[in-house]
């Protein structure tokens, strides 16, 4: 059975000008951690040019070589601007609750160093087949998803149909955090549990953020990553059909 968690194609979605994203081309996950040979042979059949891991150090547990499953790594943290896990470690369990959920999406969408280098990577020549993940691969890796989908045109009620997929890796990731939590007690997963759910308010908090910095998805594509209207009109012909 396989160990990959939360991991699926998230192109297939429709645009606004009648076409799809491409399958086979953008893909996320969450951790590598456990996964067995059969995983690891699967991700190095799909050709990825490139992979980025959003997480951050003390939440890395094993050396789960992913140098090994793409032509590029990259490690681009993409919570360490917020200091969210500053003060995390295996004696301390970091409790989460709806609020500061909401919080930490409102700072992921925003002067964000790991995203910036995404959008680097994906206006660059060869930047597909892609792979992105965190912890659980639905809320540093879910935002990234999210702008990648905007950013090609893709509606809005289908970015968030598709975000909300992670909620069917739900028990995949709970097991995770459990051995994340290295033997810690039930009840500390318990403070853990709002970080594990899925909502849209969640990614509305996001994209609060965005408008209520930039005014317009358009404005926050150009300022944030440089994509005109020029820029993005390539990669929608590019990775739209």
């Amino acid at each position: 059975m396989s160990q990959l968690i939360n991991f699926r194609d998230f192109g297939g979605l429709p645009t606004k000008n009648g076409k799809k994203i491409k399958k086979g081309l953008f893909y996320r996950s969450g951790s590598y951690r456990d996964i067995r040979l059969e995983d690891r042979s699967y991700i190095q059949s799909l050709g990825l040019k490139h992979l980025f891991d959003y997480r951050e150090g003390l939440e890395q547990d094993t050396d789960e070589r992913q140098f090994e499953m793409a032509s590029e790594f990259h490690a681009v943290p993409a919570s360490e601007h917020l200091g969210i896990f500053d003060n995390d470690n295996l004696d301390k369990v970091v409790k989460l609750d709806e609020a500061s959920m909401i919080n930490m999406y409102k700072g992921l969408p925003v002067g964000n160093p790991a995203y910036k280098h995404l959008f680097r990577v994906l206006m660059s020549e060869d930047s597909v087949p892609m792979l992105h993940n965190c912890t659980a691969g639905k809320d540093r890796t879910g935002v990234a998803s999210a702008l990648i989908q905007l950013a090609l045109g893709a509606r809005m009620e289908s970015v968030f149909l598709d975000y909300m997929k992670s909620m069917e890796a739900f028990e995949a990731i709970l097991d995770n955090e459990k051995r994340r939590l290295n033997g810690n007690s039930e009840c500390d997963l318990m403070h853990k549990l709002p970080g594990i759910i899925i909502k849209p308010s969640f990614l509305e908090a996001s994209f609060d953020a965005i408008i209520g910095t930039y005014g317009s998805f358009d404005e926050y594509f150009l300022q944030e990553f440089g994509l005109d209207e020029e820029k993005r009109a390539v990669l929608i012909d590019k990775f739209t059909e």
